[in-house]
């Protein structure tokens, strides 16, 4: 299948597999680099051109200023998950069961092929992003182990053909009985480095790739802050 560039992403003309040269033969099928069906593809970024106000889903409870919420006296789920972190707002998808912070200000954008996606009003390598994907697996252990699996979703995934990927750390951790595969990553192309962090995990047949990211320039001013964001993913 051919590949579209749209903005600094990839649009893949039609679902294919993606081939692996290392024993993660089994992630599923999705469009690679790019955006596809909601079940077909993973990315973290879109050009500016391509973002505009996403419908609100029903299921969603996005939006809540945790500052609002507290001086109101109103501390529900949402902001006791990130009681005490000033700036961020909480996304909680109750459909998918999965929930994450994001820094206060930034908007929701639709972009074909991610669950969902917030972006920097002015930066705009500054996302937060999940994608899902359906599986038959169980634990994300079962794709292979940590090394294999983030080197293949940082290299052939979550980045365009033609850049420069280096892994900067990944972990493993446990939470609530399920398995995260957690890493950070860079990739450089001739305009900028984007900085990435990503978590991964699998639960109720569902395939869960949150990213959260900026550009490397800015990564003294948002990396503590994006940190936060990346430890904040988890499924409920």
């Amino acid at each position: 299948a051919g590949f579209t560039q749209i903005g600094d992403s990839w649009l893949s003309a039609a679902p294919h597999t993606v081939a692996r040269t290392t024993a993660v033969t089994q992630i599923p099928t999705f469009a690679r680099h790019g955006y596809g069906s909601r079940n077909t593809a993973c990315s973290a970024t879109t050009g500016a051109e391509d973002r505009f106000p996403a419908p609100r889903r029903n299921v969603m409870q996005s939006g809540m200023m945790l500052a609002g919420a507290a001086a109101a006296g109103v501390m529900g789920p949402n902001a006791a998950m990130a009681k005490g972190v000033k700036g961020f707002q909480v996304h909680k998808d109750t459909g998918d069961r999965y929930e994450f912070l994001y820094p206060f200000g930034w908007e929701e954008i639709y972009v074909k092929g991610t669950d969902i996606l917030f972006k920097d009003i002015i930066e705009p390598l500054e996302t937060a992003s999940v994608t899902v994907i359906q599986t038959e697996k169980t634990s994300i252990k079962e794709y292979g182990d940590l090394a294999d699996v983030t080197t293949s979703l940082a290299e052939k995934v979550l980045t365009p053909p033609g850049q420069a990927v280096k892994m900067v750390n990944a972990k493993e951790k446990e939470e609530n009985g399920k398995t995260y595969y957690v890493f950070e990553f860079t990739a450089q192309n001739p305009r900028y480095v984007r900085h990435s962090l990503v978590s991964a995990a699998i639960d109720n047949g569902k395939y869960f790739i949150f990213v959260t990211g900026a550009n490397q320039k800015r990564w003294d001013i948002m990396g503590p802050k994006l940190q936060k964001v990346a430890e904040s993913f988890k499924l409920v």
